[in-house]
């Protein structure tokens, strides 16, 4: 059983924490509120869509890439943004009529824009 003057201590002890939480209520309720507002801004941002990806082989003089792209939009602002990756691949890996189109195109290139 606990002694009455514990029991004091304990309710004037909790009767100060109330006051306190209650004096700085609109202040912590203001807080609360701005962070939730931030967490659904941070979640807000990130849905998005995508389309369905675009595939290419890329040659830029004697490097061969291949390129993914995307487009991305985002729900909420109706933002549209392209992203993309680009490797480096071998010469080797590139399809024999792949790589006669991409010949045959650079030089077309280069013939059009007198490039040696």
């Amino acid at each position: 059983m606990i002694d009455p003057i514990s029991l004091t201590l304990i309710f004037f002890a909790g009767a100060a924490a109330s006051a306190a939480v209650a004096s700085f209520w609109k202040d912590i309720k203001a807080w609360a509120a701005q962070a939730i507002g931030y967490i659904i801004d941070t979640i807000d941002w990130a849905v998005e869509v995508t389309s369905d990806a675009y595939a290419y082989v890329v040659k830029e003089g004697t490097r061969i890439y291949k390129r993914s792209e995307v487009f991305v939009r985002n729900l909420i602002t109706g933002a549209t943004r392209t992203q993309y990756r680009r490797e480096e691949i071998s010469r080797y890996d590139i399809p024999d009529e792949a790589r006669e189109d991409l010949d045959r195109k650079g030089k077309l290139l280069a013939a059009q824009y007198s490039i040696s």
